[in-house]
């Protein structure tokens, strides 16, 4: 069975709670995914900024969406708010979900969390709500929803485990 018995996840007082640990998994997870978006779409041509005035254009509007609207600051700020506050709560999401399994069975169940965001995100509520993603609609997308699934739930029980007493 791939969940960890009580006592190997009941924590010493020092050790990281569960919703800090998702909260900073999250953190995590969600600058790798945005790192892996950016250079992707910096390699691809489209301009590294582009995923950034995307995510900005959530709460900016449609005009922030690319290409008119260029990087600055304000659209940088935003985007940074929006994406962060989404990765720390799909990662208190992602850490009540692994929080009790083991390391790979975790990661497995992140890499899936992360490939139902994807799916939530870009197949339901981007259409409806943000149809200016619909140009993010290829594959280094979906793998990088899958990074960002993996790399929270991996932290996410690392950090569970950076607390807890070594077993001899």
């Amino acid at each position: 069975m791939d969940i960890l018995p009580s006592e190997a996840t009941s924590a010493p007082a020092h050790a990281v709670s569960q919703p800090v640990a998702g909260v900073v998994a999250g953190l995590v997870g969600g600058a790798a995914y945005l790192v892996a978006q950016v250079s992707f779409t910096g390699l691809a041509g489209s301009g590294g900024a582009a995923p950034l005035q995307r995510i900005a254009a959530m709460l900016m509007g449609p005009d922030t969406a690319p290409p008119p609207t260029g990087l600055n600051f304000t659209v940088f700020g935003m985007a940074m708010i929006v994406h962060f506050s989404l990765a720390m709560a799909y990662g208190r999401l992602i850490g009540a979900l692994v929080w009790r399994r083991r390391h790979g069975a975790a990661t497995l169940v992140g890499a899936a969390i992360g490939l139902a965001l994807f799916a939530l995100n870009f197949g339901w509520i981007a259409p409806l709500a943000f149809p200016w993603f619909s140009e993010s609609l290829v594959p280094v997308t979906i793998a990088n929803h899958l990074l960002f699934g993996a790399l929270t739930a991996a932290v996410c029980v690392a950090l569970r485990d950076r607390g807890a007493p070594r077993r001899s």
